[in-house]
């Protein structure tokens, strides 16, 4: 019997799991296959509803389920984490010493906030990316703000790059609603050139920052912060006050990947860009933010990643010997306050286009949150694939593919 060997029940790992339960159905009900998943939570959070809670108040609970509920009842679930990964070995080891081997892994671990890797940062700021409960401060920290300097400050990498914008858009409808907004300066500070990474997106975004007196800081890479004299420096030896730092800490690779050896200190994994294999590898995936891959690091790149890799496996397992290649799409939402939001869409070789901020993409955006639960299932897939088309191309039994460069995360 062959196998199939998940490691995390993220938004890519369900998404995965699901998609190869229908397309392996048959070899699955005829014991001739089995799909295993490993993740030592018991809930799912749906992560873009960190927003919501940070900027809104919205309750946390309607964000997470338990992830029994989102898998298919063909797959097999190990609520537990995998402490060490052996490729050469074609193997997973889990509770202290126990080994399960594959014919098939994918690696969904995702990645993680630390904010302790920057002297002073942890101490100093809140964030809204590590967890649901780090967002739920924020929008404590702001619902009793009332006058001051508030900094939204980036560093990289970090997941979902509209998520900084957003909050500092966010953040100035708060305290107009507030009406306080006259006894609040908003700053953003930013490594990139510009307000966004994308220019396309970025001219649309600035003039909006202009007219709301949000000011922008580029080029600013952070150094350390002072917590006792509440100052953030960078490396271009410019220095930033502040009253109330909400930071987007950079970001890293899952304990299990540094710790078998695969993604180097940062624990990012050496992944092709458009198969999606492990470099060097025939058998094992990346996918999402575990990925070394100059993308995105959102919840759409780990659900296109996804059903792409769900072709490439059921192809494999069914000696078809069709390579499906990740075309790098991308469809993430960007909200901008005023029921507004602009869409930050591209592939490997089409940067995002300038585009009107609209209710209808604010609309569209919301209803997503409420669609998301169903999405895990594979439900929606036929919709997508009308209104967008596949995220991949197909090779006929190509054995490589050329790299395309891409010099910066969308």
């Amino acid at each position: 019997m062959k196998r199939v060997v998940i490691i995390g029940a993220g938004t890519g790992g369900i998404i995965l799991a699901n998609a190869l339960s229908k397309k392996l159905k048959a070899e699955m009900k005829g014991g001739r296959l089995e799909i295993v998943v490993f993740d030592g939570s018991e809930s799912h959070v749906y992560q873009p509803g960190n927003i919501d809670i940070a900027f809104r108040g919205a309750d946390p609970k309607i964000f997470r389920r338990p992830i029994t509920q989102l898998l298919s009842r063909e797959v097999r679930l190990f609520k537990r984490p995998v402490s060490r990964i052996e490729l050469d070995n074609r193997a997973v080891i889990y509770d202290s010493g126990l080994k399960m081997d594959y014919d098939y892994l994918v690696v969904a671990t995702g990645s993680v906030a630390a904010p302790e890797t920057i002297p002073g940062l942890a101490e100093a700021s809140l964030n809204f990316h590590r967890s649901q409960e780090d967002a739920r401060r924020v929008w404590e920290a702001l619902s009793t703000f009332r006058r001051g300097r508030i900094v939204v400050l980036t560093a990289l990498p970090h997941k979902c790059p509209p998520s900084p914008v957003e909050a500092v858009f966010l953040i100035d409808e708060l305290m107009r609603k507030k009406g306080i907004r006259d006894e609040v300066e908003i700053a953003y500070a930013t490594p990139y050139t510009r307000a966004y990474p994308a220019h396309g997106i970025a001219d649309v975004v600035e003039p909006e920052m202009e007219k709301r007196g949000i000011t922008t800081y580029t080029l600013f890479n952070i150094d350390y912060v002072d917590p006792s004299t509440k100052k953030i420096y960078s490396l271009e030896r410019e220095e930033l006050a502040y009253d109330l730092l909400i930071a987007i800490p950079p970001h890293r690779g899952a304990e299990v990947v540094i710790n078998s050896g695969i993604g180097g200190e940062e624990g990012w994994i050496p992944t092709d860009k458009r198969t999606l294999k492990i470099r060097g590898l025939d058998d094992a995936y990346a996918i999402g933010d575990a990925t070394d891959i100059p993308i995105s690091k959102s919840g759409v790149v780990a659900h296109l990643e996804a059903i792409t890799t769900a072709e490439s496996i059921a192809s494999q397992i069914h000696g078809m010997g069709k390579v499906y290649l990740y075309n790098g799409r991308i469809n993430c939402p960007l909200e901008m306050g005023g029921r507004r939001a602009v869409f930050v869409s591209g592939t490997y070789t089409r940067q995002p286009e300038r585009q009107n901020p609209s209710i209808a993409k604010y609309l569209m955006k919301r209803l997503f949150n409420r669609l998301y639960w169903t999405m895990l299932s594979g439900a929606l897939e036929p919709i997508f694939n009308i209104y967008l088309g596949p995220p991949y191309d197909v090779n006929e039994g190509a054995e490589g593919v050329e790299e395309v460069s891409r010099d910066r995360p969308v």
